[in-house]
């Protein structure tokens, strides 16, 4: 079976990366409650994650129903929270979609390391796939 996310390609900004994905299948584009269970018992922050969203304004107000790209952006942000050097780092990002109705979007991280954000967005990509399944 395909991944049900796929890294297409990155563009690296001075300030962020860009991380455009492919989730084809509308079947499996969405996270569901099991899938954000999962998340938080491999990632337990990610629920207090600040998020700008229409339910409220943490990523956990949104887990339950949320594009996996969505996903994608939290658990890199994530990862590279837990890899700082700094106690206080700060990452931001956003994710959009750029067709929806073919299930792709753009991510966008802002990073400390452009390579540690590369290896985080690809390490997410790997994470959100297990969880899927």
């Amino acid at each position: 079976m395909a991944p049900a996310l796929s890294i297409v390609r990155f563009v690296v900004k001075r300030d962020r990366i860009a991380c455009f994905v492919e989730a084809p299948d509308p079947a499996r584009r969405y996270t569901t409650p099991a899938i954000a269970r999962a998340a938080c018992a491999a990632r337990p922050h990610l629920p207090a994650h600040a998020c700008v969203n229409e339910c409220g304004d943490t990523f956990g107000s949104v887990m339950g129903r949320t594009p996996l790209p969505h996903l994608l952006e939290h658990v890199a942000i994530d990862l590279m929270v837990e890899g700082a050097a700094r106690d206080d780092a700060l990452f931001t990002g956003t994710t959009e979609w750029v067709d929806e109705a073919r299930g792709r979007a753009r991510v966008e991280v802002s990073y400390a390391d452009d390579l540690e954000a590369l290896g985080a967005l690809t390490e997410a990509a790997r994470l959100v796939n297990r969880l899927v399944g």
